[in-house]
This record gives structure tokens, C-alpha cells and sequence, in this order.
């Protein structure tokens, strides 16, 4: 299929992993500005032919650490969308930006959830991971090398 042949993408969420959530609280001050710092990785699995979206966010007072949580999402993908990823690049699977995006848009509204869940009650609760459209993290198509 040609690369602009417009083409309905069918995928799935079929795992959803906390890979960590740690709280400091001897770095933590009530009531006190925080900053953020937010990152993304992509992962493929050739064999189960599925695509991985981490998300990683960092809460940090005074440059200080006071609360990560890392989440990590999969996804499958139907097999036409499979084999047109994997043949944009000889030897990788490229993840359009805009689907890349999308399936971290999920990863994060994923990781908004189980950190509210998980400090729900506490005063931690009260820092969240901020809403926005991660396609703007994301500058280009994710090329992913196949092994």
C-alpha cells in the first residue's frame, strides 16, 4: 500500500504495567510549587507483534525527587498496520508521529489514573500529571529497529 493511502489503524491495549511508583517523603514539602519532568520510550516486540509506550514523570521540589511513577503500556496491532509499519524501512518498524501520540496519550491518561489511585488520601495526591497532547513530544515518525 502505497506510504499516503489512507489507512485505518485497529489496535489493542493488552497490557498495562506499573514499573514503578516511589515516594519520597523526606524530599517532600505540603503546599510547596513543584516541577515535572516527563519522558517517553517506544519498544517493539517482532514475534507478538506489539508496539510498547513507557511513560516516566518525575515530581521534583528544589531539584529534589519526591514522587516517579513509570508506567508501561502494550499494544497490538492488527496485521495489515503491521505490515505497512514494517515496511516504511527496511530492517524497522516506524510508528507515524501521530499514532505514536495517540498510543502515549493513553500510556499517560494510564499512569494519571494509577497515580491518583495509588496516593489517593495522602497529601501527594494532590500533584497530578498534567493533561496535554504528547504528540508534541514526539518530533517525527518513531523508527524502532527490528532485530
Amino acid at each position: 500500500m502505497p506510504e499516503n493511502t489512507p489507512h485505518r489503524v485497529n489496535y489493542a491495549l493488552t497490557k498495562i504495567t506499573t514499573e514503578s511508583l516511589d515516594l519520597y517523603p523526606e524530599s517532600f514539602e505540603e503546599g510547596k510549587p513543584a516541577k515535572i519532568n516527563a519522558g517517553l520510550n517506544f519498544g517493539v516486540n517482532k514475534e507478538k507483534k506489539l508496539v510498547k509506550v513507557q511513560c516516566k514523570n518525575t515530581f521534583l521540589q528544589d531539584d529534589l525527587d519526591f514522587m516517579e511513577i513509570e508506567v508501561s503500556c502494550v499494544f497490538a496491532l492488527d496485521q495489515q498496520s503491521w505490515e505497512i509499519f514494517c515496511g516504511r524501512k527496511p530492517g524497522s518498524f516506524v510508528l507515524p508521529r501521530d499514532l505514536a501520540g495517540h498510543l502515549a496519550d493513553i500510556a499517560v491518561g494510564t499512569a494519571r489514573g494509577i497515580l491518583h489511585n495509588e496516593t489517593e488520601s495522602t497529601a501527594f495526591n494532590n500533584y497530578f500529571i498534567p493533561a496535554g497532547n504528547m504528540a508534541d513530544m514526539i518530533p517525527k515518525d518513531v523508527v524502532l529497529l527490528l532485530p
